[in-house]
């Protein structure tokens, strides 16, 4: 390991030259991903959701200029709406270098079960969101959706491989995947910047809390976004795709709030709900070159939280 190589956080830590698209990015955690990666240098951020005004003031209130953030309509659970979402990505740049899941539902409550005096009581909170249909729309949005959106932007993930020299397709378990370097400074790619593409999911602690805490279904939902995560990993190794796992804590966002809050040190031992430059250090992290080399992990950010409870993490 050459420890002499010079080394400048600034650059090591950056989205300079990108091209990202985030689902559910035109608020809470999602937009704070996009002001990160916006203003680390991007190229062009995208941030997709179900609602274009929103998206649309998102977008101007972290790019005034509109021309690096790009608002566009998608309903994540509509393998025909991404597909929209897609094509119009590649008339308009031709290739993705980071695909991050963001989009997410709160589902049904199930904490007032801890508060249950009788059977009756239990079984009526547990039974909560099975005749509307919300354990299926969380299911849906927050689990089955990371699947057909990573495969929906497969194609473009890959030729953002190629653009940055990168062998695309599938290769064989016991070669090597070729790079060419040549070319690369024309992009504005340097011969040092190691990244493949990447997707990268936003989970939730409540992937490993054994407390009722939003609810089961939410619980549930987010454990399998987590596991497909870490599956996504392993497909995807012979395809030089990474596959990347962010589970957050609380953060201000619609289903937690937007207010700044305080936490008794059994609830969350730092106190506070995370911020800012909490979410832009751990999203930097992870699409800058900082981590060229991190595949198939989970990454927690949630100030402790998950210390003070029974969890599987």
């Amino acid at each position: 390991m050459d420890t002499s190589s010079a080394f400048e956080p600034a650059d090591i830590f950056s989205a300079k030259g990108l091209v990202v698209a985030i689902t559910g990015g035109g608020s809470g955690i999602g937009l704070a991903m996009a002001s990160s990666i916006l203003q680390t240098g991007a190229a062009k951020v995208y941030i997709l959701g179900r609602r274009l005004d929103v998206l649309s003031s998102a977008a101007s209130s972290i790019d005034p200029s509109k021309k690096t953030v790009v608002p566009l309509q998608c309903d994540v659970t509509s393998v025909e709406s991404t597909r929209s979402a897609v094509q119009q990505i590649e008339r308009e740049v031709g290739y993705l270098d980071v695909l991050i899941n963001n989009a997410g539902l709160i589902g049904p409550p199930n904490k007032p079960a801890l508060e249950a005096q009788n059977v009756e009581e239990l079984q009526k909170v547990l039974l909560t969101g099975f005749e509307d249909g919300s354990w299926e729309s969380t299911l849906k949005v927050n689990t089955a959706s990371i699947v057909a959106v990573s495969a929906s932007f497969l194609l473009l993930l890959d030729k953002g491989n190629k653009r940055r020299g990168w062998q695309s397709g599938k290769i064989a378990p016991e070669e090597t995947r070729k790079r060419s370097t040549e070319g690369l400074k024309d992009i504005g790619v340097g011969e040092d910047d190691l990244r493949t593409s990447q997707i990268i999911t936003t989970a939730s602690i409540a992937s490993f809390n054994r407390q009722v805490t939003a609810g089961l279904a939410y619980s549930a939902s987010k454990a399998g976004a987590v596991h497909i995560g870490k599956m996504l990993a392993t497909l995807l190794l012979p395809w030089g795709i990474r596959s990347n796992v962010i589970a957050p804590g609380i953060y201000p966002s619609q289903m937690t709030g937007e207010s700044d809050q305080t936490f008794p040190l059994n609830q969350v031992p730092a106190g506070r709900k995370g911020n800012f430059n909490d979410m832009a250090g751990v999203t930097l992290y992870l699409v800058g070159k900082s981590g060229a080399y991190v595949n198939g992990n989970v990454v927690v950010t949630d100030g402790g939280r998950l210390s003070g409870f029974p969890s599987s993490y």
